[in-house]
């Protein structure tokens, strides 16, 4: 069982890290709002990250579209490489998704000490729908638009395997921003 007050630390905590980290530049803008209607999630790929606990499995899903060069152009602007390497935009995406998962972690372990978190990969949209068989007791999906004109979406799903109860301080979320994490 998720109650209601994690199921909103869960929405803060991703809201928080893509806000503060999908962006490429301080003077971009980014919103996040809520997806009801399915079928606008229509990209053909999306990058995976796991946050693992004994309590809960927290999939964290980008949705992207990989030929779209607007989409390359925006996460390849600060690098010297070129549009048309494709496989440097997919680095470069999975790092920032990364990034954000990073973030999710950290603001994760005040709550739950012990948790795993899994490198990136990408799969093709037709493996959503197995996302269900994990059996997932909570999942949200969003809607990303930066500068208001790319558009990306992401899938918040959580499994549970026991109960799943924390809050989340929203009144003073600090910027750890370049915080040496050592391992």
């Amino acid at each position: 069982m998720i109650s209601e007050q994690a199921q909103s630390g869960f929405d803060h905590i991703f809201k928080k890290a893509v806000l503060g980290n999908i962006s490429s530049s301080a003077d971009d803008n980014c919103e996040i709002e809520p997806v009801d209607d399915l079928e606008e999630v229509n990209e053909n790929e999306f990058v995976v990250l796991t946050i693992s606990s004994a309590f809960f499995r927290f999939l964290t899903l980008f949705h992207f579209d990989s030929d779209d060069d607007a989409t390359k152009n925006y996460f390849l602007r600060n690098s010297n490489l070129e549009v048309e390497d494709n496989s440097a935009f997919l680095d470069a995406f999975q790092e920032v998704c990364n990034i954000c998962c990073g973030v999710m972690n950290r603001e994760l372990h005040k709550s739950y000490l012990f948790l795993g978190m899994s490198t990136p990969y990408i799969l093709l949209r037709q493996c959503v729908p197995f996302v269900s068989a994990l059996n997932p007791g909570y999942v949200k999906h969003y809607k990303i638009t930066i500068n208001h004109s790319l558009v990306l979406h992401a899938t918040l799903c959580i499994c549970d395997y026991d109960i799943v109860d924390f809050t989340v301080n929203t009144s003073a979320d600090e910027d750890s921003t370049g915080e040496l994490e050592l391992f």
